[in-house]
């Protein structure tokens, strides 16, 4: 009977060990008892001291590369195709692209001078004859009509003799082209087309409030997704006064070099177009900023009892641009604010920092990183 007492009171001994073992365990996951007997979570952030800087207010849109020059050849009289430089092949200005059979022409053009020749020498006798009263004036101005005709004819026929080679009007190379050889085409017939792309310019719209800000001489910055290349400055090279109704916005252009004809009409250009340089001002990342009805807030820290405790305070914003994003109101320089993991943290909650720097140093980073998307 004394065996069987002292084996319950072992039993009894060993679960109530037990029930304070679960207890302890199930009030320390990540939370510290305070002296008031709460619970503080203890939540890992990143944070940043505020410095003021300088701020580059920058608007992002897209833009469409064209060519300064791409024109498509007609031809400007008819006849038959006798040859035609291939696509890809460059020509100067002046140079023949395509040459058409110009026999008949030729002839017709050889006719008519013979003709304002043969009306310039009589002219020229009668002019004398005339000066001494030996012709009458009707003869002299049926030669000078005659002049003036056989002139007219003459130009005429110069005019399409030059025509049966058709030329290109700029330097470029020719892209596509619209005939064949042994064809027969008529006047205003495309033939080819011709591009030239060693300098390019970049077409888009500039939201119309900012009218008066970005003008003609505005710098640009200028990122070609296709190519993957690096920042390519750049300055606004015209501006336009009318505003497109569909859009609310004017005509934006910015040419650029291209020696290596890297850069194809059609493609399609991140643009970061400056609007203003703001000197000694608050700058966070815009991903510390938290926004819901009531307005915008950042978490900041402060001190109690040597713990730096999240504290969740409201700001005013004022200009953005990519990752930053500037805080006119609500902290001040000196302030440790959480850039990280602040989407699991409350007010109240005791920060371990995993990670801190200055603002300024952590927006270095954020550019590096960021590349332009579309935005107004």
């Amino acid at each position: 009977m004394i065996n069987m007492y002292r084996i319950l009171s072992k039993a009894t001994i060993l679960i109530l060990l037990a029930a304070g073992l679960l207890s302890c365990s199930e009030n320390g996951g990540g939370e510290e008892e305070t002296t008031n007997g709460n619970a503080v979570r203890l939540v890992p952030v990143e944070t940043v001291e505020v410095v003021d800087g300088s701020f580059d207010d920058y608007i992002r849109l897209t833009g469409t590369v064209e060519a300064l020059e791409d024109a498509t050849i007609s031809s400007e009289t008819s006849g038959r195709v006798l040859s035609i430089k291939d696509r890809g092949t460059y020509v100067q200005k002046g140079e023949t692209i395509a040459q058409l059979d110009d026999r008949l022409i030729e002839a017709q053009y050889n006719a008519a001078k013979a003709a304002y020749e043969f009306a310039r020498d009589s002219y020229q006798r009668l002019e004398s004859l005339y000066a001494d009263s030996i012709v009458t004036t009707q003869d002299f101005e049926n030669a000078r009509t005659q002049l003036d005709q056989a002139r007219s004819q003459f130009n005429q026929a110069e005019k399409q003799l030059e025509d049966a080679s058709i030329s290109a009007p700029f330097t470029g190379r020719i892209e596509s082209r619209m005939i064949n050889t042994g064809e027969l085409i008529n006047p205003g017939q495309p033939v080819a087309r011709l591009v030239s792309s060693e300098r390019v310019r970049i077409v888009t719209g500039i939201p119309e409030r900012y009218t008066g800000e970005i003008t003609e001489g505005t710098e640009v910055d200028i990122f070609l997704r296709a190519l993957g290349t690096g920042l390519i400055k750049g300055n606004i090279t015209y501006a336009g006064n009318v505003i497109d109704p569909e859009t609310r916005t004017y005509a934006a252009e910015i040419e650029i070099d291209n020696p290596d004809r890297l850069v194809k009409p059609d493609m399609i250009a991140d643009l970061q177009i400056k609007r203003a340089t703001l000197e000694g001002v608050v700058l966070l990342p815009r991903t510390a900023v938290l926004r819901n009805e009531e307005g915008a807030s950042v978490f900041r820290s402060s001190q109690e009892n040597g713990r730096k405790i999240a504290e969740l305070v409201s700001v005013e914003t004022a200009a953005a641009s990519g990752p930053l994003i500037q805080i006119i109101s609500g902290i001040d320089i000196g302030d440790e604010v959480v850039v990280a993991g602040m989407r699991t943290l409350s007010s109240g909650d005791e920060l371990n920092v995993l990670n801190t720097s200055t603002n300024l140093e952590r927006i270095e980073q954020l550019k590096e990183q960021d590349r332009p998307v579309v935005s107004y």
